[in-house]
């Protein structure tokens, strides 16, 4: 690593960690520097509820089936009125028998955080399946405990799905460098990942958003990432910036947190793309 990007990734650890503690709730971060493999973190291994940003190892998990040959991308599925559940997306408020592709549910899942579209490719898995696929991953605290829209009574966002920065992190390193499925694999989760219409974390305060609509091929500059939100405060965010010169994984997840709002302008909210903006502009802008 050159002496310059190990000045700024030192000035970078100094200013992601003001930025998170000076939230008023609890945050925690890492960061992965895909250029120098240079980690910067705060209460990494702290478990913490990952809200819809568990969908991306959901993604990772179902891409592995169809590369075991269990399914494929271009089966059919049908939207049936077991997988629905309120809350993002639009199959809920659709008509139960609509027909699509397995990829299409998965790209539902992870561009519009459609909920009923999650628990088909859930169903397609079985939550068994995708939490032995992640303890062979070596992701032990990532967690999905239950479908969206089952009720248990808990309040406790982490009684539905949990996860680590660190983890949360590394599995996005390991799609990024095409290393937790086949290249072609993982390049396909990238396009989706790409195409995200919610930019409320981490990639928030970057101008540039837009790009990463216009086709399928990456821009010079782009994000890959997914987000999620619940009660609570919790507000999670987990990222792949690319830019001209660097390229890095980022997640961070808080809870809590004195905001007026409940919405996309919530404090929490506030410091992931602050902390998403500093680690750009230090890192790849």
């Amino acid at each position: 690593m050159s002496t310059d990007r190990r000045a700024r990734v030192r000035a970078l650890a100094r200013e992601l960690e003001t930025i998170a503690l000076s939230h008023s709730g609890r945050c925690t971060y890492s960061l992965i520097d895909l250029v120098s493999d240079e980690r910067l973190g705060l209460d990494e291994d702290a478990v913490m509820a990952p809200a819809s940003l568990i969908k991306v190892p959901i993604l990772v998990a179902l891409y592995a089936a169809v590369e075991r040959g269990e399914l494929r991308l271009d089966d059919r599925v049908r939207y049936q009125e077991r997988h629905r559940s309120l809350g993002s997306g639009v199959l809920a408020r659709m008509s139960f028998g609509v027909d699509m592709s397995v990829r299409d549910a998965a790209t539902l899942m992870i561009i519009i955080s459609d909920n009923s579209a999650t628990n088909m490719c859930v169903d397609l898995l079985g939550l068994d399946a995708i939490n032995s696929e992640l303890d062979g991953m070596g992701l032990r605290y990532t967690r999905v405990y239950r479908r969206w829209g089952e009720l248990t009574g808990d309040p406790d966002p982490r009684s539905m799905n949990t996860t680590t920065a660190r983890e949360t992190t590394s599995l996005l390193a390991q799609i990024a460098r095409h290393a937790c499925v086949s290249r072609e694999a993982s390049e396909d989760m990238l396009r989706i990942l790409r195409r995200q219409d919610y930019r409320h974390e981490l990639s928030a305060d970057l101008p540039w958003n837009e790009l990463n609509m216009l086709g399928d091929d990456p821009k010079v500059a782009w994000v890959a990432e997914k987000g999620g939100a619940s009660l609570g405060g919790v507000r999670a965010g987990g990222s792949i910036f690319k830019g001209p010169n660097g390229y890095f994984a980022m997640s961070a997840l808080c809870e809590g947190g004195a905001s007026a709002t409940t919405g996309r302008h919530h404090e929490a909210n506030i410091t992931l793309g602050k902390l998403g903006m500093a680690a750009w502009k230090a890192l790849a802008a």
